[in-house]
């Protein structure tokens, strides 16, 4: 008789689910620890050498009685979505600790089939006051997003010895069997080379005493906001593609033999349209980063329109568009011919038609297409 060893009945358990896996072995924190840090490896970093995209996702808390009914089919559709839809590899989330819940819940469903659950890490910088590393554990996550010296800018490698409590949250997350990646807030009027990368990520990893599962770079801070202020709210919108592009320019280039070790990443902040997206993200992809973390400030008015279906419409477009491999280039007549010119037909065709009037006047303004308010945009 054949005896199956402690390895083979966790991975045949991990396939049944995750709750008879649980159940089954009671897995200690460091050993779901460890699988969470190959999940995030293995998801954040691909091994076709393709960009990972995962977008940060804002779950409001509703104040309406109705609205607060219906959060859990919004937050369970939105789940749904950004797996099937946007097939993103990650998933950033903020918002309450309910929230995370039924988006993980929801996940979990996707447990033995294609595409399966998305690691999700729940964002710092919507932790509650009464946060506990154990609720997010409970909730499903499989870590969570900290902000070096709480976000403020980093300058060199040596700036990192202030932050007192990386090693003590570090060694909370494995506790709890979650695992904590650090994001590194880069000052934007510096210019960085590949050995500052390389200092940052080691001095992270020495004072945590492991590599970490991921490390995200963001160039500038955010600016701060008045929430109850929506001339400051559209003043932000106005000014992002200006700072982004500032941004963008001081982008570090990720060494190498770093990026086959920790996944790294980087922030895109750039506000959809235009192609400002997509262009972020190819310069993401020339200097080196692993995949992008595609911030909530892609979203347009993401500050004033909280609603759930279009968040989740959006980044099943974006990332769509984004992860497309359509060619823009290919030439269908180089490599078949064709009896009749095609295009000449229908440059014809489209002459004719002008030239009867039915379109009105050639020269009249037909005005802008796209309707912006309605969420059009001219490319991602």
């Amino acid at each position: 008789m054949k005896i199956l060893s402690a390895v083979t009945i966790f991975h045949l358990l991990l396939i049944e689910g995750p709750g008879l896996f649980v159940r089954a072995l009671s897995t200690s924190p460091s050993e779901v620890a460890a699988r969470n840090l190959m999940t995030l490896q293995q998801s954040l970093s691909s091994m076709a050498n393709k960009l990972t995209l995962s977008p940060e996702i804002i779950i409001p808390e509703p104040t309406d009685p109705t609205a607060l009914l219906l959060q859990s089919t919004e937050v369970t559709k939105l789940s749904h979505a950004i797996r099937i839809k946007a097939k993103a590899n990650a998933a950033f989330v903020s918002g309450s600790i309910n929230s995370l819940k039924i988006f993980c819940k929801e996940q979990e469903t996707a447990r033995g089939n294609f595409p399966g659950p998305l690691p999700v890490i729940y964002c710092e910088s919507s932790i509650e006051e009464n946060f506990s590393v154990t609720d997010l554990a409970d909730a499903g996550a499989a870590g969570y997003l900290y902000s070096l010296l709480k976000g403020e800018e980093v300058g060199s490698a040596d700036d990192l010895t202030k932050d007192n409590s990386l090693k003590e949250n570090f060694d909370l997350a494995i506790q709890n069997g979650l695992q904590l990646i650090p994001e590194v807030v880069l000052q934007p009027d510096k210019e960085w080379n590949e050995e500052d990368i390389s200092s940052i990520v080691n001095a992270i990893s020495e004072k945590c005493g492991s590599d970490p599962a991921a490390v995200v770079f963001t160039v500038g801070k955010v600016a701060a906001e008045d929430e109850g202020s929506t001339e400051n709210s559209e003043s932000l919108d106005d000014n992002s593609d200006d700072s982004e592009a500032n941004h963008q320019a001081c982008l570090p280039r990720v060494p190498k033999d770093l990026a086959k070790k920790i996944p790294i990443l980087g922030s895109v902040r750039a506000v959809a349209g235009d192609g400002r997206m997509g262009a972020a993200v190819a310069l993401h992809k020339e200097y080196g980063f692993k995949g992008c973390v595609l911030r909530c400030d892609c979203l347009p008015g993401y500050r004033m329109n909280p609603d759930l279906n279009f968040v989740s419409g959006f980044w099943g477009a974006a990332i769509g568009d984004l992860k497309s491999t359509k060619s823009k280039s290919f030439n269908f007549r180089s490599t078949i011919a064709l009896d009749r010119d095609i295009p000449m037909e229908w440059y014809k065709y489209q002459k004719n038609v002008m030239e009867s009037g039915a379109l009105g006047s050639p020269g009249g303004d037909v005005g802008d297409p796209l309707d912006t308010s309605a969420g059009d945009y001219k490319g991602f």
